[in-house]
Order: structure tokens, then C-alpha cells, then sequence
């Protein structure tokens, strides 16, 4: 007894001075990882998860076939798959079905975001329409039939087969997946019709009766002889139409939301949106709290920079781009995200070279959808950017934006199947890369480059504002869902009222109609809060730009790495970015981007810093040699070496190796106490 009790202290003994020594051990190569840059970790172009994503390949947009599609091939390969897991020694076989189903599904999903596609181009076109509206109720069917397939599947005798097919990551979502009832199938589907029900109305002309016949918006644009009384009128009589006949249909989508919520075990919409469909790691409570400090920390610095002095001049240089082309603009974005990024460069070739881009407006008659976004097309390991131009400096934005989303799907090739879409991380992705692309605006703009980053700054803010604003909105709706139109109307001018701007056009006091404007509340609900989290990270992206451009570059390559269904939180803060949920932390950015604009702490105009001494853009705290290393050139930004890096990489480089080498003597000392304990033990074993 005693000999085993002895023999049992002299292993725990061991144990726990090796599990003290790997803890550090791993601590420590937790740190040296770190050291590898972001850019470095991402250089991997034919990135392919262990899942099945496919490798880039490389097909002509115009040479991807659409074809109506035909499920018999997927549900033949669902119940062969079932089949074959009910039966021992099938494993070759079970992994074969198991890759044409995640296969088909790629297939069917690229198909349903073709047809998107198709639609969008022209909303009008019925046959159009109503292929969008059977691929996008097939998609949602044999998702979920798919789904329920491969549960049956890590229910079966092949589940540690299948889990190492999928990877740890994955095969969970499998594993405790829910299938939908009948009544969830039937929502979906109501909620589709509704969305294209909404869609005609918002790409229609609204008409009401006035004193002099009917009115529509295009006929008012075609009236030059009305005095601004009469314009006014009718104008105020339109919009009221408008917020009637989509307000309308706003409460049908938020009833059909709301028994959804119920369905799958919420009490509301909204706590249902954040934790289920998008999968946040930061709850209603936080958003508040956030909204809040934007109220007291944006909203005063976005007024204060709106009267901030930029010449007019550079914004005469931005009209002329109304007179850009698709391929102006293609040239133009294309130089300064390969600028920021040689990775970038090519990534955008690759998007030129396969035609996965659709840049221009109605023409022909068309009825183009007023929207841009970005599709994967899994089938093709990669993506398909679609913007509707309208001829303003805004085309080249959007197309920033809409290309970071592209490079995040080039660099996450993962089977549409377990496809996750984390808003916010996402968003900072392709709002990160408008942030960084300000660098090289010159290359864009040329005179009318400070007007180009002086108004991403506001639109930033902007966004941040009218994020929250739609979020507080949002909330109230879905936690009152029975909440009437006019109601409505009026909760969301008070709202606007909090934030101490108008934002949206007032055509009775305490009333605001133009919030229907906004797709998104009807398309994505609850979805704008991650526009405003990640317009604040890339603000945040952007001061430390300022201070350290290849470490900013560094760090939005490895955010592009990070997957689409990365938590907000948990990346930011695993990127070295601010917490923006943290009061402090977004006065410190609000104080950093106010000291880049040149503004003092009252808000009055500050003397810009020269750019010859890009260093004083923010100036530094304790230790200015460790915070912001000089550069000896600002327009040869992300060209640093050691050897120009500075005083504060040295410092840097310095407190790195002191920190190791404590750690090393930590494990010395933890490893002689070990030898010792060992030693006391088996001394008294000799002694008994």
C-alpha cells in the first residue's frame, strides 16, 4: 500500500513539473509563432481545407456553364450514403458518397449564386426571376436534407471516419445539427417571396394623385417649372407612399422572423439573429453599450471633422470621375491594392483574368438591382464581385470593398456546406482594405487623392453612426414585433435624434420615412451592427498604419486568413487590433483619429503634422523610441528594413529577448525544484 502510494507521489511528482515546463514551453512557442508576420502565413494560394474546399480553378466566368438544376443526382447520393453506413467495411465507399454530396452541394450553391446573378442584372426579367426564386428554395431544401443525411452518418459506426474527413472544426455542426420542421421550410419560403415581392416595389416608381394628376418620382425629376413649394409637395407625398407600400412589408417580414425565432427555441428575433445566424461572440447588451459610446465618442468627432477645411479643389478632381470606366476604375483599384500588397496584386489579376467581376449600370433597358456585394462560387474555389455603378468617386470604394470580401474567399476555400460568415470579421476585411488603400490614392485620383481620404474617414464614421442607429432601431422592432408602421416611423426619429444629426431627411417633425431605404433591413436583418464594429477596427487598422505600415499590412493579410467565420473578439484581439466594446479603448482611437485629422481635444482645427514626419501623426505616449519608429521615407511606406526600422524596433527587439530569456530561467528553476522533490521521495522511500 505504502509502496504504491509512494510510486503514485512520485509520478504526480514528475507530472506536474513537466506539465509546468510545457505550459511555458508552449507559451513560449505561442510567442515565437507570433513573430512570423500575418503576410507570411497567408502566402498560400491554393489554400484547401482538410473539409474539401476545392483550389482555384482558374475557369473564365464566361466559361462556367448555368444549368437549371436537377437534385436526383444529390438525393440518389444521400441514400446510397445511408445505405452504406448501415453496413460494416464500407469505407472507401462511405467517403466517396460522402465527397459527392459536400460536391453537389458546391455545385447546387454555385448554381443558386449564378442565378443571383442573372437576377440582379436585370429584376425585371420574369424568366429570370423565377429561376432565382427555384434555385434559392432548393438551395435551402437540400441544405438541410444534407445536413440531416450526414448526422445519420457520425450517428453510425463511420462517425471517427467522418470526423477526421471533416476535421475537429466541422464535423460538430454535423453532429448536433437540427433539422428544419415543416413549418421553418414553409418561412423560408414565405420569407424568399416576400424579399422578391420587395424587390419589384423598391425597383419601381412610386405614383400618388395630387392636384394636377398623378405623380411619380421619375416625372418629378422631369418637371423643371415647379417652384420649390410645389417640388416639396410632392415630393413629401411620395415618400410617404414609399415608406407605406415597403413599410408594409417590412411588418410581414418581421412577423415571419418572428415565429421563425420561435421555432428554433428564442424568445425574440434579435437575440435569435446575433447567436444563431451570425454567430457573435458579443451579445444585444454589448451592441448597447457600444452605441452608447458612439453617441459620446463618434458622434462629436465625426461633427467636428465635418467642418474641418479641405480644399475644394481635390474635391473638382473627384467629379471628373464621373467620366471613368469600368476599366478606369478596374486600373486604377488595381494599382493601389498591389501597392499595399504584391499578394493583393495578384489576387486581383486572377479576378481580371477569369472575368469574376460585373462593374457598370442599367443599360438596354435593364432594371439592375441597386446593390453590390460579393458571391463565393464554391464550385471554383473562388468568388464573383458585382457593383452597380453610379458614376461618382463611390465606384472605386466600392470596389475596394467589394475586393477585400474576394481575396477573404480566394484565401477560404471551404465547402459551402459548413460555410460560416462571421459580419464582422468579414467587414473588416473589405473596410480594413479601404482604410489601407488611402495610402496610394494618388494612384487613383491623382490631385483629388486628400479629398479621396478625407472622405473614407467620414464614410467610415458615417457607417459607424448609421450602424448603430439601425441597430437600436432593429432591436426595438423585433423585441416589440406587433410594433405598427407609424410607430415605426417615429421610433426611428427619435433614435436618429439621439445621435445629434440628420441622417435621414424629416418631412414631419417627430417622423422618418426614408428608413426603408435601406435594403438591408429587409434582406439581412441585424446584420449592419457588423458594419459598424468593423469600420471601427479598420479606423483602428488605420492609425496603426500611420505608426507602423508593414505591421498594419502584416496584420490584414493574416485577418484575411482568419476564415469567414472567424469570432469578432476573439480575432480582433488575436490581431493586436482594440477592443471597441471597451469604453477606454475607442476613446483612444477616437483621440488617434483626431490627432491624424489635425483636430485638438475642443475640436478646433490643430496644424496637420508635416508629411515629412509621418512619426508626429500620433503622438506618442510614454515612450516615443518604443511606439512609433521613424521612417525615412513616408512615401516609401512598407519598404522598412531592419536597418531603418529605429530606436523602437531595437527596444522592441530587445524587451522580446529579456522576456525569453526570464522564461528560460523560469523553467531552469521549476525543473530544479522538480529534481529535488523527486529526490526528497525517493530519499524517505530509502530511509522506510
Amino acid at each position: 500500500m505504502k509502496n504504491g502510494m509512494w510510486k503514485r507521489s512520485l509520478r504526480r511528482g514528475a507530472a506536474l513539473v513537466l506539465a509546468l515546463v510545457m505550459s511555458l514551453t508552449i507559451t513560449s512557442c505561442s510567442a515565437s509563432q507570433g513573430s512570423l508576420t500575418a503576410r507570411e502565413r497567408a502566402r498560400e494560394p491554393e489554400y484547401v481545407s482538410k473539409a474539401g474546399g476545392k483550389v482555384h480553378e482558374a475557369v473564365p466566368y464566361s466559361r462556367r456553364p448555368y444549368e437549371h438544376y436537377d437534385p436526383a443526382a444529390m438525393e440518389q447520393a444521400m441514400a446510397d450514403f445511408e445505405q452504406a453506413c448501415a453496413s460494416e467495411g464500407r469505407d472507401e465507399e462511405v467517403l466517396r458518397l460522402y465527397d459527392a454530396i459536400v460536391d453537389e452541394y458546391d455545385r447546387l450553391a454555385t448554381l443558386t449564386y449564378m442565378a443571383q446573378l442573372n437576377y440582379d442584372r436585370d429584376v425585371s426579367d420574369e424568366q429570370a426571376a423565377a429561376e432565382q426564386a427555384y434555385t434559392t428554395d432548393i438551395y435551402s431544401e437540400m441544405g438541410d436534407k444534407a445536413a440531416a443525411c450526414l448526422k445519420k452518418g457520425m450517428n453510425s459506426s463511420y462517425k471517427e471516419l467522418l470526423t477526421d474527413k471533416m476535421g475537429i472544426e466541422y464535423a460538430p455542426y454535423i453532429e448536433y445539427y437540427r433539422e428544419n420542421s415543416g413549418e421553418l421550410t414553409e418561412l423560408n419560403r414565405r420569407e424568399q417571396e416576400l424579399l422578391r415581392e420587395y424587390d419589384k416595389l423598391a425597383a419601381g416608381d412610386f405614383t400618388v394623385e395630387l392636384e394636377g394628376g398623378q405623380w411619380s418620382y421619375s416625372r418629378l425629376e422631369r418637371e423643371p417649372d415647379l417652384d420649390d413649394g410645389q417640388y416639396a409637395e410632392i415630393e413629401d407625398a411620395l415618400v410617404r407612399e414609399k415608406n407605406r407600400v415597403l413599410g408594409s412589408k417590412f411588418r410581414e417580414l418581421v412577423q415571419v422572423r418572428r415565429r421563425t425565432a420561435e421555432l428554433k427555441g428564442y424568445d425574440n428575433y434579435a437575440r435569435y439573429s446575433f447567436e444563431a445566424v451570425y454567430g457573435r461572440d458579443y451579445t444585444l447588451q454589448d451592441a448597447e453599450g457600444l452605441c452608447s459610446d458612439v453617441k459620446t465618442r463618434i458622434v462629436p468627432l465625426n461633427n467636428d471633422i465635418w467642418y474641418m477645411d479641405v480644399a475644394q479643389e481635390s474635391y473638382d478632381s473627384l467629379d471628373l470621375v464621373e467620366e471613368s470606366s469600368a476599366q478606369d476604375i478596374l486600373a486604377g483599384v488595381g494599382r493601389a491594392v498591389g501597392s499595399v500588397s504584391p499578394e493583393l496584386g495578384e489576387i486581383f489579376r486572377y479576378m481580371q483574368d477569369n472575368e469574376l467581376y460585373d462593374i457598370q449600370s442599367g443599360e438596354d433597358g435593364q432594371d439592375r438591382m441597386d446593390n453590390n456585394y460579393t458571391v463565393g462560387l464554391p464550385s471554383y474555389g473562388d468568388a464573383f464581385i458585382f457593383i452597380n455603378r453610379n458614376h461618382t468617386f463611390t465606384d472605386y470604394q466600392s470596389l475596394i470593398h467589394e475586393f477585400g470580401h474576394f481575396s477573404s474567399y480566394y484565401y477560404n476555400s471551404v465547402p459551402e456546406l459548413f460555410q460560416g460568415y462571421s459580419v464582422d470579421v468579414c467587414e473588416v476585411q473589405s473596410q480594413g482594405l479601404e482604410m489601407l488603400a488611402n495610402q496610394y490614392a494618388g494612384d487613383m485620383f491623382g490631385e483629388g487623392a486628400e479629398a479621396f481620404e478625407f472622405e473614407t474617414v467620414t464614410d467610415m464614421l458615417y457607417v459607424i453612426i448609421m450602424s448603430c442607429m439601425l441597430q437600436e432601431f432593429e432591436e426595438a422592432v423585433y423585441m416589440n414585433p406587433d410594433m405598427s408602421l407609424e410607430d415605426m416611423n417615429r421610433t426611428f426619429k427619435e433614435i436618429q435624434d439621439s445621435y445629434h444629426g440628420w441622417y435621414f431627411d424629416v418631412y414631419d417633425e417627430g417622423v422618418c420615412y426614408d428608413w426603408v431605404d435601406v435594403s438591408h433591413l429587409f434582406y439581412s436583418p441585424l446584420y449592419y451592427m457588423g458594419y459598424g464594429t468593423s469600420a471601427l477596427s479598420a479606423l483602428d487598422l488605420w492609425t496603426m498604419s500611420r505608426r507602423d505600415w508593414d505591421g498594419a499590412v502584416d496584420t490584414y493579410m493574416g485577418l484575411l486568413n482568419e476564415g469567414l467565420d472567424a469570432p469578432y473578439r476573439d480575432t480582433m484581439y488575436r490581431c493586436g487590433l482594440r477592443d471597441v466594446f471597451d469604453s477606454s479603448e475607442l476613446e483612444a482611437l477616437a483621440g488617434d483619429v483626431r490627432r491624424i485629422q489635425g483636430l485638438d481635444q475642443d475640436g478646433e482645427g490643430a496644424e496637420v503634422p508635416s508629411q515629412e514626419d509621418p512619426s508626429q501623426d500620433i503622438p506618442p505616449q510614454e515612450d516615443p523610441s518604443q511606439d512609433i519608429p521613424p521612417q525615412e521615407d513616408p512615401d516609401q511606406a512598407g519598404t522598412n528594413s531592419e536597418g531603418s526600422s529605429g530606436s523602437g524596433l531595437r527596444a522592441a527587439g530587445f524587451l522580446v529577448l529579456a522576456g525569453i530569456c526570464v522564461i528560460l530561467v523560469f523553467q531552469v528553476m521549476i525543473l530544479c525544484t522538480g529534481f529535488v522533490i523527486i529526490w526528497l521521495l525517493v530519499r524517505k522511500k530509502r530511509e522506510e
